[in-house]
């Protein structure tokens, strides 16, 4: 008498794989979830920085010292476009940029502009 052999999984061996996914699902989807909100501070930080670097630049094709309104006008942040609708503009030591002006998106503090670079508002 011939045996049928017999091919696939068992009930129990699909529920428990599907019991096993569950549980990373469970333990791997709460990390992701705050991940906008470390992007949005990390393009602050970058935004920040393109802020210096842009101070520095300006300084060296001037050879002095030039506005904070000025330095703003000439960053470029985001998507290409210009900074100056996104910084508050409290002078070289103050100022702020926000990631996302339209939804409630902490404001990143920049760092103070070189006294040296930066000639005020």
């Amino acid at each position: 008498m011939k045996r049928m052999l017999q091919k696939g999984f068992t009930l129990i061996e699909l529920v428990v794989v599907i019991v096993i996914l569950g549980i990373l699902a469970a333990v791997a989807i709460p990390q992701f979830t705050d991940l906008s909100a470390s992007a949005r501070d990390a393009v602050g930080q970058a935004t920040c920085g393109a802020m210096i670097s842009t101070a520095t630049l300006l300084y060296a094709s001037t050879k002095g010292p030039n506005t904070m309104t000025t330095i703003i006008a000439n960053t470029t942040a985001q998507s290409g476009g210009s900074a100056s609708g996104i910084f508050t503009n409290n002078g070289c030591a103050g100022t702020t940029f926000t990631p996302n002006p339209t939804a409630t998106t902490p404001a990143v503090t920049c760092p103070t502009v070189p006294a040296a670079l930066c000639s005020g508002t």
